[in-house]
């Protein structure tokens, strides 16, 4: 067949037929006129599995979803997008957890009697986020059953090695990627549209440059979805550092439990410092009141320092990003033999209830925390003498912690 072909038919041929994800071309009743190479690598697991026959699709999308079919059946239109980057999880052996597959699914209808189908396995991909999300939940379980001291930095030292784990995955997602390469061939065949049409036709020509112009947009939405996945990581590795070097700096000193003097100024002003990237980024505004003779007191820097750290995140990640007032004020007042730190936002609040769970170990209003940060607190200030109150008057009304030390 490739022989019959013409030069130029022959390289779009050879572009389908080498291109790193499955293609087939069929007809409205899912005749298949042509699958590429990828496409037969990816199916054949189905085919041995199920003895499909590779003539007819149907067969092989109506096992993953009916629906899908019914989309392809009841397409009215002469041409257009019918699926796009849509993700499957199914079966081969319907109840045996090792053949479970998650693809991806484009389909393209090119003009009446031609419709593209592209699919990509995303099984690996998708197998590796669940067991990481399954890792997080894992490893908040597991920090709440060691000491403050050395389970801690542990801890968050494994969940550090498992998010460096995931991001080298996600590069290499990205570095496997052919994105580029597909841009650049929508580019080629756009400048070359008419060179084409010459050769095969202007239908033709148009139906191909409007099938790889879809499959790039696909490619480029996965594309964009692993940045955003390996950037909020990012975030979080930031956050799980600052806490490390906190609690490396304390390790190095043996954990004595040995009270020195300690200065809340120079705390406050090093907590501010480590979080002014956050507060910029999200337009928070920054108050810090101290009286100019504070007192100095007798503790655990990198400890209370933790407390401080703590606190403040709580209340930053307490305002919403589209806020019409964001603003977090520290301040200290001390009254007789009492000091007082209170930590004020404008964030999102909560109710009475709500109040009454804050110190319970494993209790989180957040979505991704894992409800020891705040029990880890109370310890940490008790063991100071310390105290620690946090109050709101109710949803969307923010919140105030007080920690009061006695001096």
């Amino acid at each position: 067949m490739e022989n019959q072909l013409s030069p130029a038919e022959q390289k779009l041929f050879t572009i389908m037929k080498y291109a790193p994800i499955g293609l087939a071309e069929i007809n409205e009743t899912g005749d298949v006129v042509s699958l590429n190479l990828k496409g037969e690598e990816l199916l054949q697991p189905f085919i041995a599995r199920t003895g499909f026959d590779t003539s007819n699709i149907f067969t092989f999308l109506q096992f993953i979803d009916p629906v899908i079919v019914e989309k392809i059946k009841t397409f009215s239109q002469p041409g257009g997008i019918i699926l796009i980057n849509e993700l499957y999880q199914f079966f081969i052996q319907p109840g045996d957890e090792d053949t479970k597959k998650c693809f991806n699914l484009t389909i393209t209808k090119m003009f009446p009697g031609c419709i593209m189908v592209s699919f990509e396995d995303f099984t690996e991909k998708y197998v590796k986020e669940n067991a990481m999300r399954q890792a997080e939940v894992d490893k908040a379980v597991e920090q709440g059953k060691f000491e403050i001291a050395s389970g801690v930095l542990h801890d968050i030292g494994n969940a550090v090695v498992g998010f460096g784990s995931y991001l080298t995955r996600m590069r290499r997602l990205q570095e496997q990627d052919n994105v580029e390469k597909l841009g650049s061939l929508a580019g080629f065949l756009n400048d070359q549209q008419q060179a084409i049409a010459g050769a095969v036709g202007e239908q033709k020509a148009s139906a191909l440059i409007m099938m790889i112009n879809g499959i790039v947009k696909a490619q480029k939405s996965n594309h964009d979805e692993i940045k955003k996945s390996i950037t909020d990581q990012l975030n979080v590795i930031s956050h799980i550092q600052e806490i490390l070097n906190i609690q490396r700096q304390y390790l190095s000193g043996k954990g004595t439990q040995e009270r020195k003097p300690v200065n809340l100024r120079s705390i406050i002003n090093d907590c501010m410092a480590m979080l002014f990237a956050s507060f910029d980024k999200r337009g928070i505004e920054i108050s810090v009141q101290l009286p100019p003779d504070l007192p100095i007191i007798k503790g655990d820097r990198t400890k209370l320092m933790q407390v401080l750290l703590n606190l403040i995140k709580n209340a930053l990640e307490a305002i919403d990003i589209n806020a019409a007032e964001k603003s977090i004020a520290v301040k200290v007042t001390a009254i007789d033999k009492t000091l007082l730190l209170e930590v004020k936002d404008t964030g999102i609040g909560f109710d009475e209830e709500t109040g009454k769970k804050l110190f319970e170990r494993g209790y989180t209003t957040k979505s991704s925390g894992s409800g020891i940060g705040l029990d880890n607190c109370k310890k940490i200030l008790e063991s100071h003498g310390a105290s620690l109150h946090i109050g709101s008057d109710g949803p969307g009304k923010g919140c105030v912690a007080v920690i009061e030390f006695q001096l």
